[in-house]
């Protein structure tokens, strides 16, 4: 297995702190970093035992974390099937999750402040949205002003790491994928 390195984009557009557990929605965009092969995945992710305190004091625990909508540009992905490369790829965008999250916290303390959704800025979002939807190249800073985005880079040396980036690279549908595929 050749390895691949990828980087992670973590948008949220809405957080839920009000409620145990919080709510989180947002889309990954992962990128290989040596092609221009690139995935989108919306998500909806409920974070239990969590205060906005308990980002930044306490280490990344992926129990607390559990996905309940995921999708890909095409169709919702089915998160029930427990198999070990799904697992290894949902760890990695829960670690990711965390990373945004405690980030937004002590970088930009103002986006956890809450806002009125009318539907006008509902449209708003929609339209800024849908390019993503339809893969269309539209993830640039202008993204930035709809919610909160951080990216890492995820470059496995071990078997786990390179089998949840190739779940992650494929859009979670074809994992016997050829390396020539990918580069």
């Amino acid at each position: 297995m050749s390895r691949i390195d990828i980087n992670i984009e973590t948008l949220i557009l809405v957080t839920i702190w009000e409620q145990q557990p919080c709510i989180f929605q947002g889309c990954f965009k992962i990128s290989a970093l040596h092609s221009q092969r690139e995935q989108y995945f919306l998500f909806r992710s409920e974070v239990s035992n969590s205060r906005q305190i308990d980002f930044i004091e306490n280490e990344f625990c992926p129990d607390n974390y559990r996905f309940t909508h995921f999708y890909n540009q095409e169709q919702k992905i089915c998160l029930d099937e427990e198999n070990e490369s799904q697992e290894f790829a949902l760890y990695i965008l829960n670690y990711a999750l965390y990373v945004t999250i405690k980030e937004t916290l002590i970088k930009s303390p103002q986006k956890q402040q809450l806002l009125s959704v009318d539907d006008a800025f509902l449209d708003s979002l929609i339209g800024k949205i849908k390019p993503i939807l339809n893969k269309e190249p539209l993830w640039n800073d202008s993204m930035r002003e709809i919610g909160f985005a951080v990216a890492m880079d995820f470059c496995p040396k071990e078997e786990m790491g390179e089998t949840a980036v190739k779940t992650l690279v494929t859009g979670f549908m074809n994992h016997e994928v050829s390396d020539r595929e990918i580069h």
